[in-house]
């Protein structure tokens, strides 16, 4: 009873900061997490744009925090959110 999942690669994974230290995150625990390749192939790209806007000052960091946040639990809205940042 309960959730099983299968087996997974450990080399499909990293270890990686939800929220990046270039937005403001940090090295605590809390922040640490296991990213699968499936996540960090088309959120790597998004974290360093919005990290990019936000060094030019067209974008807040709470606003690129939201965005990233969003990103990850929803990849199918990250091509949009890649428009949308890029056209800042």
């Amino acid at each position: 009873y309960g959730y099983t999942i299968g087996q997974m690669a450990r080399d499909d994974f990293k270890i990686d900061h939800y929220i990046p230290l270039c937005m403001g995150g940090d090295n605590d625990i809390s922040n640490l997490w296991p990213q699968h390749m499936s996540v960090y192939e088309i959120t790597d790209p998004l974290e360093a744009l919005l990290c990019e806007k936000m060094a030019q000052g067209v974008l807040h960091q709470n606003d690129a925090v939201l965005l990233i946040k969003k990103a990850k639990n929803q990849l199918d809205l990250v091509p949009a959110i890649v428009r949308k940042v890029q056209a800042l």
